[in-house]
């Protein structure tokens, strides 16, 4: 329904366009037509704006483009996302945010964890890893820069692993 008034308000532009040029055109003969049709452009420049931001913010907060975005800022935090920090970053309501985050997780794209009084959706496959050398034997972990390539402590061969 905010489409349809969004549609209106940028087709309602259009007469208000053609009566100013009209006027414009008219006040070459009669200049006092002149303040009526730059009027007339005004109102239809508003209108035009005003239905045109209409309908780009609800092109913005469509669930398809919503749930693509959301992937996308838990990608820019670190995997995980919250209601609360979608809801910020979009300007959205508390039920749109539940309701896409929801549906990631029906999805499989994300999975729910409760942190405390909070509720994070993490985003396993944007997690970042981290490469580690690991001894299998004693555990001994070493950094990957070191040209190491058997453990210090017991001489086994270091394997890379992902944390």
């Amino acid at each position: 329904m905010k489409k349809l008034w969004a549609i209106l308000l940028v087709l309602a532009s259009i007469p208000f366009f053609t009566l100013g040029i009209l006027f414009l055109i008219a006040a070459i003969g009669a200049p006092s037509r002149a303040l009526v049709g730059l009027a007339l452009i005004g109102i239809g420049l508003i209108l035009l704006i005003t239905g045109v931001r209409w309908l780009r913010r609800l092109a913005a907060v469509a669930p398809d483009v919503l749930k693509t975005e959301a992937v996308n800022l838990a990608q820019r935090l670190g995997g995980e996302l919250t209601v609360a920090q979608l809801r910020a970053e979009y300007r959205i309501s508390q039920e749109l945010a539940q309701r896409i985050l929801d549906e990631l997780v029906r999805e499989n794209a994300a999975r729910v964890e409760r942190r405390e009084e909070r509720t994070v959706y993490v985003f396993a496959g944007l997690r970042p890893s981290m490469v580690e050398k690991v001894c299998p034997y004693c555990g001994t972990e070493l950094p990957v820069r070191s040209n190491l390539r058997k453990c210090p402590n017991c001489g086994a061969q270091l394997e890379l692993t992902k944390t």
